[in-house]
């Protein structure tokens, strides 16, 4: 599914394949990462804006279809946790206007909360081996700074994207190339559905801050001493339990 509406406003299948597509390509020509990577894909780069049906071949000419600009992959190093946090934020800032900046994903699933105010909407970011750089909305102490292969449009900060002067390493091989390659070398010239389900995968999903569990509890002893000094009625307790649940 590459629909233009689908595509800059949640997860598809076309989406992951593109992202794994860079990812995998980066992975292939660079020999080994010192950080984490994952791939990240702007919706507005893909442009086919159809769907493909079950059994119908996907041609040369349609991965220029979908991916058709001169865009080359692209490696942004030294993205800390709080530029991370950033970079989801901008992506998902104007789901509402079916805005480009809309980010696919390789290699991290990411939860928001769309009725939050832009900018204020990411509630976690977990790396695919379940490192966790954002829980609950916040930063996780001792989170890794990760690298990210996308396009050169993004790596250069195009859709506001929060990219500064981080380094970054252009490959000589297009975006349009690395799906055809991933298609072709890593996935045998078959997509199937067990690999691209076309809901998703959970890459992308609706997310909820929840309120945080208490961490303590007053002795019993602590409380009945309240209690018998007059400090704290029943009835306030009552409610402070229920508040709790």
């Amino acid at each position: 599914n590459g629909v233009r509406n689908d595509i800059r406003t949640i997860e598809t299948n076309i989406g992951n394949l593109v992202s794994d597509a860079l990812l995998w390509q980066a992975e292939q020509l660079i020999d080994s990462f010192d950080t984490p990577l994952i791939g990240v894909q702007n919706g507005g780069g893909i442009r086919n804006s159809n769907t493909f049906e079950p059994g119908e071949v996907i041609s040369i000419a349609d991965t220029i279809n979908i991916l058709p600009f001169a865009n080359f992959v692209t490696v942004v190093e030294d993205i800390d946790p709080a530029q991370l946090l950033a970079f989801f934020e901008n992506a998902v800032s104007n789901v509402e206007g079916v805005d480009g900046r809309f980010a696919q994903v390789s290699g991290v699933k990411v939860g928001f909360d769309l009725e939050s105010d832009p900018f204020s909407r990411i509630v976690s970011i977990t790396l695919d081996d379940g490192t966790e750089i954002v829980k609950n909305g916040q930063l996780v102490d001792g989170a890794p700074t990760i690298a990210i292969a996308t396009n050169s449009f993004s790596a250069r900060g195009g859709d506001d994207y929060p990219i500064g002067d981080n380094p970054r390493t252009q490959l000589p091989v297009s975006y349009q190339e690395a799906l055809a390659n991933y298609i072709s070398d890593e996935l045998g010239g078959t997509i199937t559905a067990e690999d691209y389900p076309a809901g998703g995968e959970g890459r992308l999903f609706a997310a909820k801050v929840v309120d945080e569990p208490i961490k303590s509890v007053p002795e019993p002893g602590a409380i009945l001493g309240l209690l018998a000094m007059g400090s704290l009625g029943t009835g306030a307790l009552k409610r402070r339990q229920q508040s709790h649940k």
